[in-house]
């Protein structure tokens, strides 16, 4: 169970060899170097406040890192790639890494591609005001009639529209033929308008638009448009044919770049790092010619850090941390304990002053407890072969998010099968489904080696309880170690030593009845005298140690909340099963042997997903609340060093895990 010890690094630097230095600690990986700008408010500080200031020069990163990222989505959208689902980075060594030429190579690139990628949204844009214009001409292709016909001296000529919601086009052809002397022709429509061109003598002209506007009617804003409909359309048919080509033009131009992505994305991987840096500059106190830096080292690697440090001139201390102050937290643990971590995570990372890392006693539980809710030994066997797949295809990095769950998944599956095999599942009962119904051969099944749980769950419900008393029963355990550890002897006896002397006393009765209920009076009595210990007045005490004893309550009721190992373990074998009688209902022909596997197949690939997924929730739940409660500290803050963390790439050559 361990965290980490950690060092606090103070140090002074040299100003001008700011990044130079920060740069090598990246490198190195074991360094988190915290804000130190709020000093200047601090009192001690006083003195040379007026000579600190906070230091405000950048690189730029996250100027270009706006440019390169954009120039990549360009890449993704007009020149993708095809790749795996889990496909690895691309690996490069330290010294390519750091090959500022490439840099440069991308930046020439991203330059390209964006003015490619501004190009066509150009061109995008005016295709779509052409298209506009486009649309607002096809309701009068109808007619040869340009739209700029002068009108005469005796008449008018007017391009007109109506809602198609409000009077009926054949109304206003018939308000125009009663005015006398005007004629509304009805061009087309559409479900929004009516499309008119009206012949109006002088004399009438005003008259008629009145009536005619009093039933929707309005002059089409054409005014501005020369020849006719036809005409337009063709020319702008012609226009958006040349902005097509240029855009595919623009395309290809990005298309003939898509082999600087890799250039690009190792930029973006460069410069992430870089504004990183930044980020811890703008946070340092400074003065004209120095740094002041704070953070933290893992106790085991000041030695390194050390060399860096005076390697650039500067003043450094290392201190452990101070009373009360809570250090960052770094576990370390074997590899087959470490991926659990994510585990925990998902709830809390432990306080640096607990002292308590709970994946060592968590991890064995979690394995457990999960095979047993899933229970099947195809089941294990496909979720740790496709963990080992993602695993080898993807190679996501140690200690990644990705990497610690699919380690989890790969141990879980192998629980998985184990149990399986213990209650007799493979893929339910579909051996016996299979054989019977399609194969017409009886009795065929395999036999499990403990128990079947849907025909005997009694003894699935006992052994979870009892799995849920022994975890309940090593959370107690854990807690008093904590007590011990920080020195509370007297607390881990009073609070811990007397519930566990309780808690034995059940299962001692079910070997012996008296010295089962010794065993729990004894616990019973210390709990009383010694649990409300620090009130002086004995009625208090009491009262104190009563409510306390009422604590079993809740200890009955974390047992009782292991059955859900049962309920997700048969909710497993029922769904499974069913999927299997599905699958037979083909009967015993080609046909049904067809129906049989569509049905199979489809059936425990629902069962198996929507499993995994309840299975995980609830074997996390267990460990959250039931076993977590009986002793962990949430709350710490983990350990975040500066550090190679690639999006795109993987160096080859990295020796801090912090890639």
């Amino acid at each position: 169970m361990t965290i980490v010890n950690m060092a606090k690094l103070r140090a002074i630097a040299p100003k001008n060899n700011r990044r130079q230095l920060l740069k090598e600690l990246t490198k190195l990986g074991y360094v988190e170097i915290e804000s130190s700008a709020d000093r200047l408010a601090e009192e001690e500080w006083a003195d040379v406040a007026h000579a600190l200031e906070k230091h405000h020069d950048t690189s730029g990163a996250d100027q270009r890192l706006g440019e390169l990222a954009a120039a990549r989505e360009l890449l993704d959208k007009y020149a993708a790639t095809k790749s795996g689902l889990f496909s690895a980075r691309r690996q490069i060594s330290e010294q390519e890494f750091q090959d500022e030429s490439i840099v440069g190579e991308a930046y020439a690139a991203a330059d390209a591609i964006n003015d490619l990628g501004r190009r066509i949204t150009a061109c995008t844009g005016e295709e779509g005001r052409l298209a506009a214009r486009k649309a607002a001409l096809l309701p009068w292709v109808g007619t040869d009639v340009p739209f700029d016909v002068p009108s005469g001296k005796r008449y008018s000529i007017v391009f007109g529209v109506s809602p198609a919601a409000d009077a009926p086009a054949q109304t206003l052809v018939d308000e125009a033929a009663d005015a006398g002397h005007a004629a509304l022709t009805l061009i087309s429509s559409d479900r929004e308008q009516n499309y008119y061109i009206l012949v109006a003598y002088t004399g009438v002209y005003d008259e008629v638009m009145d009536r005619l506007k009093a039933k929707g009617f309005s002059v089409a804003g054409m005014k501005d448009v020369e020849g006719t409909a036809a005409e337009n359309i063709r020319l702008l048919d012609s226009k958006l044919d040349e902005l097509d080509s240029a855009k595919l033009g623009y395309i290809d131009g990005i298309q003939l770049l898509a082999e600087k992505k890799g250039a690009i994305e190792q930029a973006i991987d460069v410069l992430t790092i870089e504004s990183r840096r930044d980020q811890v500059l703008s946070n340092l106190a400074a003065t004209q010619g120095t740094l002041y830096l704070e953070g933290w080292t893992p106790a085991a690697c000041e030695g390194e850090v050390t060399r860096v440090l005076e390697s650039h001139g500067c003043a450094y201390q290392f201190a452990a941390p101070e009373s009360g102050e809570e250090a960052p937290v770094l576990l370390k643990n074997n590899r087959f304990i470490a991926p659990f971590s994510m585990i925990t995570e998902l709830y809390s990372v432990p306080t640096y002053t607990s002292g308590l890392d709970p994946n060592p006693v968590m991890a064995p539980f979690y394995m457990i407890f999960f095979g047993l809710m899933l229970g099947d030994i195809s089941y294990g066997i496909i979720l740790s072969l496709v963990s080992w797949l993602i695993l080898k295809k993807a190679r996501p990095d140690e200690g990644s998010v990705m990497q610690r769950l699919m380690m989890v998944m790969f141990y879980c599956g192998i629980s998985t099968a184990v149990w399986g095999a213990l209650f007799g599942s493979f893929f339910g009962d579909a051996i016996s489904a299979f054989t019977g119904s399609v194969l017409g051969i009886e009795g065929v099944a395999l036999k499990p080696i403990l128990f079947d749980p849907l025909k005997e769950p009694m003894p699935m419900f006992i052994m979870s309880l009892a799995f849920g008393f022994i975890q309940v029963i090593v959370g107690l355990c854990v807690n008093a170690y904590k007590l011990i550890k920080h020195g509370q002897m007297q607390d881990a006896i009073y609070d811990v030593g007397f519930w566990l002397i309780l808690l034995f006393g059940v299962p001692i009765c079910i070997l012996h009845v008296q010295a089962g209920l010794a065993f729990m009076g004894v616990g019973a009595l210390g709990i009383l005298a010694f649990a409300g210990r620090e009130h002086a007045n004995p009625v208090r005490r009491l009262f104190g140690g009563l409510g306390s004893l009422y604590g079993a309550t809740g200890y009955l009721s974390d047992v009782l909340s292991y059955s859900r190992l049962l309920a997700l373990g048969l909710a497993t074998a029922v769904i499974s099963q069913v999927m299997n009688t599905m699958a037979s209902m083909g009967g015993s022909s080609i046909i049904g042997a067809i129906v049989f596997f569509v049905v199979f197949a489809v059936g425990h690939a629902f069962n198996i997903a929507i499993n995994i997924l309840g299975t995980f929730v609830h074997t996390s739940r267990l460990q959250f609340i039931e076993f977590f409660g009986k002793f962990y500290e949430g709350g710490g803050k983990g350990f975040k060093p500066l550090s190679h963390r690639l999006f795109f790439n993987r160096l080859k050559d990295a020796s801090n895990g912090g890639n």
